[in-house]
């Protein structure tokens, strides 16, 4: 028998399998990219966009997440946004900085554990300003 002639089969388990993993991976990109995220990146981040009194998620200039607060004027701190008790993605709330795994909160202005599990601060991250722009390291 030619391969031509050859009755046509259903796909195999493997194959089956594998196209829908690609199906969902590719919907996974698409809902997950290009959406409108709040998070500045490093080159667009001012002064203006951080309200004193206000944590917010920014980008750092390697790309990571992290986590800006803005106690005065032209007071800044900024920590990884990486909990430090199960490796969750913190994120600002005002005054706090909130871990949703464990319901652990931060000190915004210290990243010093709050309440919850975790027992550790949050890790210190370099800021730097030039007239209005901020960059986090």
């Amino acid at each position: 028998m030619r391969a031509t002639d050859r009755p046509l089969t259903s796909p195999g388990r493997r194959a089956v399998l594998t196209g829908a993993a690609a199906t969902a991976g590719a919907l996974c990109l698409a809902a997950c990219g290009g959406g409108g995220s709040t998070e500045s990146t490093p080159s667009e981040l001012t002064l203006d966009d951080v309200p004193v009194g206000e944590a917010v998620a920014v980008k750092t200039t390697s790309g990571e997440d992290a986590l800006l607060y803005r106690s005065g004027e032209s007071d800044l701190v900024a920590f990884s946004s990486v909990c430090t008790h199960n490796g969750g993605k913190v994120s600002p709330e005002g005054t706090q900085l909130r871990c949703p795994l464990h319901n652990s909160v931060f000190d915004a202005a210290t990243g010093e554990p709050l309440s919850g599990p975790v027992t550790k601060p949050l890790t210190p991250l370099d800021v730097t300003t030039e007239g209005n722009e901020i960059t986090v390291d």
